[in-house]
């Protein structure tokens, strides 16, 4: 997903929402199908329908794309799941090697390498069923004293972060985590909307039964293409190269797009 370091706001208090699936994951769990003396540990955050985990086995669309590029490169996978605020610092340390679902930026790549772009990946402003805002402009949405629900260090885009550096709106965002948890607070009011993945959202609102409570709105922030992040101190540059090289040939062979649409 799209994501930037948040320079400024208000810390938010959040509503614990009702789970589903995995409530409780491990710190890490490891792929040990096969015996390859390479291990990649891969960072993650519950991110539905991307990344997630069921019945204790990870699941999801950039999980199986980068599974498909391991097994090519004859590595295990070892997964490591943070928020993302940490899993970008422990990637920028070295203790994990690789994320998904990461946006290219300049102070990223001082200490990460990034492998072609995957999938592209916008965002929508979902609200509370009874919202009767009807416009498309996200600067309107917050003129009326409006919250929205952002998660820290993703990057929405450069009009998003001008709007959260402007001194009447930067307020109106509240930081807090991404996923189920922020749907639940627009339902109970904590926030008014929440900027998220529209593919994630509807996945969201459909498995938790929520059409009657959530809706996505007119508000859409324009689609970006996002890659696999690679730590400059994990792997060895030649495996990094290697897994790099093995992603552009999924992408080149369409074989990302079916996973995409087994989701959808």
């Amino acid at each position: 997903m799209n994501r930037l370091s948040t320079l400024l706001f208000v810390s938010s208090f959040l509503l614990v929402a009702c789970g589903g699936g995995d409530t409780n994951p491990a710190t890490t769990e490891t792929t040990a199908s096969k015996s390859y003396d390479c291990v990649i540990k891969y960072g993650w955050e519950p991110r539905p329908p991307y990344q997630f985990l069921h019945n204790g086995e990870m699941q999801g669309i950039d999980i199986e794309i980068f599974k498909k590029a391991a097994d090519a490169t004859q590595c295990n996978i070892q997964y490591v799941q943070k928020s993302w605020t940490e899993l970008l610092t422990a990637l920028e340390k070295g203790e994990i090697d690789v994320l998904g679902g990461a946006t290219e930026t300049p102070e990223r790549k001082v200490f990460a390498d990034f492998s072609v772009p995957y999938r592209s990946e916008s965002f929508s402003l979902f609200v509370r069923s009874t919202n009767d805002y009807q416009g498309s402009d996200l600067s309107g949405f917050l003129s009326g004293g409006n919250k929205i629900g952002i998660t820290n260090d993703y990057y929405y885009g450069e009009d998003v972060y001008n709007l959260m550096n402007h001194p009447q709106y930067g307020p109106l965002f509240i930081d807090g985590n991404s996923g189920e948890q922020s749907f639940y607070n627009v339902i109970y009011s904590t926030i008014d909307g929440v900027l998220t993945d529209p593919v994630e959202g509807r996945y969201i609102i459909k498995r938790k039964g929520l059409d009657s409570q959530v809706k996505e709105s007119n508000i859409t922030i324009p689609s970006d293409s996002v890659s696999f992040m690679f730590s400059k101190k994990g792997l060895s540059p030649e495996k990094s190269k290697a897994l790099q090289d093995t992603i552009k040939n999924l992408v080149t062979e369409n074989e990302v797009n079916p996973i995409v649409a087994k989701y959808q």
